[in-house]
């Protein structure tokens, strides 16, 4: 089990970051990610694994006026 934005999701082997921001259908132009409290560069979703008891944030940004 994983925690994605303070609430539990199932957590799969082999998962990155890029597969799980798929399968929530997180597709946010301007997104933020936090694996562990560490930022995760879009470039690097791909290749950054997610753990079981990992804790994800995916903080979507949009400015407003």
């Amino acid at each position: 089990m994983i925690t994605v934005n303070n609430t539990p999701h199932n957590y799969t082997a082999g998962m990155t970051v890029a597969s799980l921001l798929e399968e929530k259908n997180y597709v946010f132009p301007a997104l933020v990610v936090k694996l562990n409290g560490q930022v995760i560069e879009e470039e690097n979703y791909a290749a950054t694994a997610v753990n079981d008891d990992d804790i994800v944030l995916a903080i979507h940004t949009f400015a407003g006026g």
